[in-house]
């Protein structure tokens, strides 16, 4: 009798190729809704205790999405701050090119928002006239020119602030709220960015509200009680 334990982490059936200058939560969610699993479930999965909601090992995603870390390196734009990956690979690759974010800060964020929507690089080159390892460049600048622990997530901002308003009305933690925005909804925030909001934006906001109203109040001639 075999008394080993099967390895915990193997490739999904179905495999998806990341595009080039996808955010690593936006490329699971894609690969667990093609094998027909909760994102926020593959997501939790591949970080592992004590780190549930964080950035998963970039060896987990690799394994389970039947792609070497290399790949995924290369692919995805907020590979650097992933478990277990760097940038050096990737500085490498542009020994003479190196981005500056004044040039290509502004382009960069222009070609990062298509090539989340699924355009080729191909397709991207012609619309920026650019060469395709320009558009490649421009794709890696977030990689090379950001700190290593910063999101490119969605700004909690306008619908998506109305949204994660509507679910702590309904009483809902910030990790359901993760999971539901994970699961039902297309918008790529992080854990991190909602439980920040829930703790500081969301009562600063609050207060500077309050203090407009007192404001208002006075300056009509009646005194803020």
């Amino acid at each position: 009798m075999n008394s080993e334990l099967p390895p915990r982490f193997t490739p999904l059936p179905i495999r998806l190729r990341p595009g080039h200058g996808e955010i690593a939560s936006s490329y699971i969610r894609r690969l667990a809704r093609a094998n027909h699993l909760k994102p926020s479930f593959l997501h939790c999965y591949l970080c592992g205790p004590p780190q549930w909601f964080g950035k998963p090992p970039l060896e987990n995603l690799a394994t389970t999405s039947g792609h070497s870390p290399e790949t995924l390196q290369r692919a995805l734009a907020d590979a650097g701050s992933l478990g277990g990956s760097g940038t050096s690979r990737l500085l490498r690759r542009y020994p003479r090119k190196s981005p500056s974010r004044q040039r290509w800060g502004h382009l960069s964020h222009r070609i990062i928002q298509d090539a989340r929507r699924g355009t080729q690089i191909r397709l991207l080159a012609q619309r920026h006239d650019l060469r395709r390892w320009e558009v490649r460049l421009a794709l890696d600048v977030p990689r090379l020119t950001s700190p290593a622990g910063s999101q490119l997530s969605d700004p909690i901002t306008g619908k998506i602030a109305d949204l994660i308003e509507s679910m702590i009305g309904r009483g809902m933690s910030g990790r359901q709220i993760w999971m539901e925005i994970m699961d039902h909804h297309d918008y790529l925030i992080s854990y991190h960015n909602i439980r920040h909001y829930m703790r500081y934006t969301r009562p600063r906001t609050a207060s500077t509200r309050a203090d407009s109203l007192a404001s208002n109040t006075v300056d009509r001639g009646h005194p803020a009680e």
